[in-house]
């Protein structure tokens, strides 16, 4: 029991990194712009360097980048 509950919660961490690892990619390089406006021109060593966080923080920047894209 405790082995199956253990292997649960790997494969969702696993799934959610992957899914933020994938967001921070398209993110990092083509929408961070759009969101942040100080972001523009930054060079490629920035967009390497905000791939981590971005993974990591995949949900809560999906719903700024939402919340900002409404009217």
């Amino acid at each position: 029991m405790v082995t199956s509950v253990a292997t649960a919660i790997l494969i969702a961490t696993l799934v959610y990194l992957a899914a933020g690892f994938l967001f921070a990619i398209w993110f990092a390089f083509s929408k961070v712009d759009e969101l942040d406006e100080e972001a523009r021109g930054a060079p490629l060593l920035f967009r390497l360097l905000i791939i981590p966080a971005s993974a990591l923080l995949w949900f809560y920047l999906l719903k700024q980048f939402s919340e900002k894209k409404k009217p």
